[in-house]
């Protein structure tokens, strides 16, 4: 069985209430940054994001115990390698309880879930980049992306990106390198379009995440 790796907060921090308003928020060019640094050389990994999906799930809208994680990456679309991004409201389990986490994926594996008010943050991409790595078999270390706290620091080793290279989620052509992403929005009920934060919205998101940085968050 996959081990779960997750992202958890501070004790104390200023959380933002936003039950029942998830949705998605991905930035494809930021990830393909962090997957072509240095460390790649000239052989970067193209993050490609798919369309997004949408799945009726009014348990799974909040995830509270290890079985509730497990359920949601058994909901898997797409092939073996295909990555799901899984956005919900909250996220409180990831090998046990615990109401600081706010993202859990597998390691390795092919799945990983957020709450969403996070990558929308400041530190969204990071977020998302960080539990891709799990993904692809890159456990936590002092420093970097994988460091346990967030640093502002996306840096990969040498080592690192040879890890990456060697997971079955990294396709080829024999001439270019990508990984194909899936999001996935999980609701309580179906919407069409999916939603997205309003301007007025995510401005108190990035608001809170100015107010998160002061005091620092942690990734465990």
């Amino acid at each position: 069985m996959n081990v779960l790796k997750s992202l958890v907060l501070t004790l104390g921090l200023l959380i933002v209430s936003h039950a029942k308003a998830g949705f998605i928020t991905t930035d494809e060019a930021a990830l393909d940054a962090i997957f072509s640094q240095s460390s790649f050389a000239n052989i970067p990994i193209d993050i490609r994001i798919g369309a997004s999906s949408e799945l009726v799930f009014p348990n799974l809208l909040d995830i509270t115990t290890d079985a509730e994680v497990n359920q949601l990456f058994n909901l898997h679309i797409g092939g073996a390698n295909i990555v799901n991004f899984y956005f919900v409201d909250t996220v409180d389990a990831c090998g046990g309880f615990n109401t600081g986490i706010v993202g859990c994926g597998e390691f390795p594996g092919n799945d990983f879930v957020v709450e969403s008010v996070f990558a929308a943050g400041s530190f969204g991409s990071e977020i998302l980049a960080h539990e891709l790595a799990h993904n692809l078999g890159l456990d936590h270390r002092t420093g970097g992306l994988m460091n346990p706290s967030l640093n502002s620091d996306t840096t990969l080793t040498d080592q690192e990106v040879a890890t990456i290279r060697a997971s079955s989620l990294v396709q080829t052509d024999g001439l270019s390198f990508w990984i194909n992403i899936n999001p996935v929005l999980i609701v309580a009920t179906a919407s069409t379009p999916l939603p997205v934060p309003e301007p007025s919205t995510l401005a108190l998101l990035l608001l809170s995440f100015s107010l998160l940085l002061k005091n620092g968050v942690k990734r465990k």
